[in-house]
């Protein structure tokens, strides 16, 4: 009998102070970041999903639209944040759609990219490009087919030079950052610049 009045008596304490039993005893573990996701097949949401979002990419207005290609500019939609070269490669990929960091693939579009950079004032900007063997390839698959190097660097050497000992493995332009104008330069990728994501118009 005093086992059901105690039981009791605690099942209305529970009641009158709010008690709730724990519900969840098992925690899942946190997720590490290992680096860019693996490409994946995208599908393309339901009908009818995007029909009243603005051109562009699943709910991302692009900045521009030149040449068969849609740019986004990440400095004016984050108050001029800067990311480290893998971090740049998932905000383009973050905004879905097929954006990818900038791959540039012909002159015309590196005096596209150069005014822009120029233009903006900016000091220097990630591309898709990372070093692979003894060359760079563009991470969105275009033809490595062109490349606008700096004749000089921080050790006044041709670029690429991999400088900084082995670890210049991504791909930056940068503005006059050494008196030799907008010019592509190997970059350790730890470093932090702004970025410009591309996709397919």
């Amino acid at each position: 009998m005093k086992v059901v009045l105690l039981v009791t008596l605690v099942g209305l304490a529970a009641c009158q102070f709010g008690f709730q039993p724990q519900r969840q005893f098992f925690q899942p573990q946190r997720q590490f970041f290992r680096g860019p996701p693996q490409q994946q097949f995208f599908r393309g949401p339901p009908q009818g999903f995007n029909r009243f979002v603005p051109q562009g990419g699943f709910g991302v207005q692009p900045d521009d639209v030149r040449g068969g290609s849609a740019y986004y500019f990440s400095w004016r939609h984050d108050g001029g944040r800067q990311y480290t070269g893998n971090a740049a490669f998932g905000v383009c990929r973050s905004l879905g759609g097929g954006w990818q960091p900038v791959g540039i693939s012909s002159p015309d579009e590196s005096n596209y990219i150069n005014s822009i950079v120029g233009g903006e004032g900016l000091q220097y900007i990630w591309t898709g490009a990372v070093k692979s063997g003894r060359g760079f390839a563009w991470l969105n698959g275009e033809p490595f087919n062109f490349a606008d190097w700096s004749h000089t660097g921080g050790a006044r050497r041709p670029q690429p030079d991999n400088r900084e000992g082995g670890q210049e493995n991504c791909l930056a332009v940068l503005n006059n950052f050494y008196g030799d104008g907008i010019k592509w330069h190997d970059v350790a990728c730890h470093h932090e610049k702004a970025v410009i994501c591309e996709r397919r118009a």
